[in-house]
């Protein structure tokens, strides 16, 4: 391996085994050893560049099943991010196309039954570590590995195969592959057909679309016998564009912060991870007024107080944030999936608690949510010019104490399955449509 790139490779893996918050609970998924390994038989085959090392990278921070985790290229990396140009979802031996972007050649509701000459589990068994989100069919998240691929041997509807060659399309960056938020009347919706249902797909909480949305139809929403929230492929931005939604969430009157009270949390304290926190901290002085300035400055003392103490015991409380009851009567369903995280899956826990102190209102449709609400307080660890590792350096109690989301995530109150025929019909909203 050529040593620029493994140095890299083992700084990874020593601050995933040193720093990360998710040890020792991950442990299990830190195959560190085959994966150098891969590595190394990658460089002595010539096939060693960054596009390829990123890759590589990327499916072994895969295998944490933490959506935290990230591998960053700078300008200054000759890296291109790729894409195959169609979605996937696995139902039993096969991956079926669920939505086509660039890539005419295929069309929902085909099924690639062979990658590179493989099954999905053989593609898998080939593989050191499981880069597609675990082992449980229904939670895996083949679109990257599918991008790495050749050839396909896809399954027309018809029963006939074909053998594609994957074409790659450049992958669009986040601004642009954001998608806008919709809200939809539909009529006709409850278990007896009398009801008008309102429905809102939040894509993202990169900025306040969510909440501008919602505002132009307040009074739409206000009057629906039913609100169906969507966030089944939100994953991205922040809670504070989603807290909009949360004046659906209540049949009366919620402080956030009295509802969700203490969160304990243990932050892992190394040297490298207090001398992040420390440079972060101190980038938000600058940017903080004076009110901010004393909070901001007794943070970075007590960074340097803990620095080397390894995992220190902390509390944390949700944002004093005080929420209106939903319109009287009103039903409010949430959609969850597996790509439902950040701000989202938060969304989800804060509906879960609701419901648990007896003043929420939301019913959950669809599948269990990402799971990476287990860690958090993100650092940026520079690797070389060219590539920096993003990772969590905090933990939820729960995950300390081994019984965190990860790799199971929230489920929900309805579990709607994926089957083949979802690729063509939106089945879960269809189950919200009529929930009881």
């Amino acid at each position: 391996m050529a040593e620029m790139y493994g140095a890299i490779a083992r700084a990874v893996a020593c601050i995933m085994d040193a720093d990360y918050a998710g040890q020792p609970e991950s442990a299990p998924c830190s195959d560190a050893q085959s994966w150098l390994a891969a590595l190394a038989e990658a460089e002595a085959a010539g096939a060693l560049d960054d596009d390829l090392f990123v890759q590589r990278i990327r499916q072994y921070l895969a295998g944490f099943q933490d959506p935290g985790l990230a591998l960053e290229a700078s300008a200054k990396a000759d890296f291109h991010p790729m894409t195959c140009g169609f979605s996937v979802r696995r139902h039993g031996g096969a991956l079926y196309v669920t939505e086509v972007r660039e890539d005419g050649r295929l069309a929902p509701g085909d099924a690639v039954v062979l990658l590179d000459g493989r099954t999905p589990d053989e593609h898998l068994a080939s593989l050191p570590g499981n880069p597609v989100n675990g082992d449980d069919p229904e939670r895996q998240l083949w679109d990257e590995e599918v991008a790495r691929c050749a050839h396909l041997l896809v399954r027309r509807a018809d029963g006939t195969e074909e053998d594609l060659p994957v074409e790659r399309f450049p992958r669009p960056g986040l601004a642009a592959s954001l998608r806008p938020p919709t809200v939809e009347v539909r009529e006709g919706a409850g278990p007896h057909g009398n009801e008008r249902a309102v429905v809102i797909a939040a894509h993202h909480f990169a900025d306040a679309s969510v909440l501008q949305a919602m505002q132009h139809r307040f009074d739409e929403i206000q009057r629906a016998d039913r609100v169906i929230v969507d966030v089944r492929d939100a994953e991205e931005g922040m809670i504070g564009n989603a807290f909009g939604l949360m004046a659906l969430f209540f049949d009366r009157e919620v402080n956030l912060k009295d509802l969700m009270g203490q969160q304990i949390v243990y932050t892992r304290y190394t040297e490298r991870n207090a001398r992040l926190r420390a440079r972060q901290l101190a980038r938000l002085l600058k940017m903080s007024d004076e009110a901010g300035k004393a909070w901001v400055q007794a943070e970075i003392d007590h960074v340097a107080a803990c620095a080397g103490q390894g995992f220190v015991k902390e509390a944390e409380f949700e944002e004093d944030m005080l929420f209106p009851p939903a319109p009287a009567g009103q039903k409010t369903l949430l959609l969850t999936d597996v790509r439902t995280s950040g701000p989202a899956e938060r969304l989800a826990a804060i509906a879960r608690r609701a419901a648990a102190q007896g003043c929420g209102k939301v019913h959950s449709v669809g599948r269990a949510t990402r799971g990476g609400l287990d860690y958090a307080n993100l650092v940026v660890a520079p690797l070389d010019e060219r590539f920096s590792l993003v990772y969590p350096i905090a933990k939820t109690e729960d995950a300390h104490e081994g019984c965190g989301l990860r790799g199971r995530g929230l489920a929900p109150d309805v579990h709607a399955p994926f089957t083949p025929e979802e690729c063509m019909r939106d089945l879960v909203l269809k189950r919200a449509l009529v929930e009881p």
